[in-house]
């Protein structure tokens, strides 16, 4: 699953449409529906391969320490 459909997924999850999450990320609808369609910014890929390596993307991005690892070798 890519970051794309992960993406997808959760704005479905959160019955909410692409306007909205846009709105909440401080984005457009244009931004939001590219990172949907694969066009996504460098640094997500970035944050992929860290993560493999054992890294906790959720602390870095928000503070808080994932309960479980997200990401396993």
């Amino acid at each position: 699953m890519t970051f794309s459909s992960r993406l997808l997924s959760e704005r479905k999850r959160l019955k909410m449409n692409q306007t909205e999450l846009a709105l909440q990320a401080g984005t457009t609808k244009k931004s939001q529906i590219d990172y949907e369609h694969g066009r996504v910014p460098s640094f997500a890929s970035y944050l992929e391969a860290i993560a493999t390596a054992g890294v906790d993307v959720q602390y870095l991005l928000t503070g808080v320490r994932a309960t479980e690892p997200v990401l396993t070798p």
